[in-house]
């Protein structure tokens, strides 16, 4: 998704100047490539009409890219927009590559890459690249499910379910903002540890 309009009215980041909108033309804020989602239920074939049978097993997996960072510099130049873009280096690659990525350790974007403008001046960079983007996005939920008869009228369900079934760890976006010490870090997390619920629904 290619886009000038995700500033300002479009909510994103302010762009560095209202009065060249050409600048702002990159990719957008909202720009994920790839998206699997995958959903079932499925009985679970054994147990008929025994006490452990009519269970129904479902699943909700979601894996995604990451959505592009945005880049900015601190502002120099009060009397137009309040963001401003670092200057890129030239022949330098954005993103690190690290095998076992740890973020206590390793940054996300290679500050080599980019460096803040000199004040008074708008930076070099695109808002984003294609090539520097936030951690993907890797989830997968689990629910068990069964439903009894309590004579005509009544229907009781029993359902258990796991959210983030394998404690995956998402890392937030790393920190846009060359001017800041921690440029190119990953400070967060993006998601919620493993956890789960148990539920009884009576239907009548």
């Amino acid at each position: 998704t290619i886009s000038d309009a995700d500033i300002l009215a479009g909510g994103g980041v302010a762009g560095q100047t209202t009065y060249n909108r050409g600048l702002e033309r990159t990719i957008a804020v909202t720009d994920v490539p790839h998206v699997f989602a995958l959903s079932y239920s499925y009985e679970l074939p054994f147990g008929k009409k025994k006490v452990w049978g009519g269970w129904v097993l479902t699943g909700i997996h979601q894996y995604s890219s990451g959505v592009p960072i945005t880049l900015t510099a601190n502002n120099t130049l009060p009397l137009f927009n309040g963001v401003l873009r670092p200057d890129v280096a030239t022949g330098v690659s954005r993103a690190t590559s690290v095998d076992g990525f740890d973020p206590a350790v390793h940054a996300w974007i290679n500050r080599d890459a980019f460096r803040a403008p000199a004040a008074f001046r708008f930076g070099t960079a695109a808002r984003g690249y294609t090539d520097l983007r936030a951690p993907a996005f890797l989830n997968e939920n689990f629910g068990l499910l069964k439903r009894f008869s309590v004579k005509e009228r009544f229907t009781v369900t029993v359902r258990g379910e796991l959210f983030n079934a394998f404690n995956r760890t998402v890392f937030g976006a790393p920190q846009g903002n060359v001017s800041n010490a921690l440029f190119g870090r990953i400070t967060g997390q993006a998601n919620s540890p493993r956890n789960g619920q148990v539920a009884l629904r009576l239907d009548f």
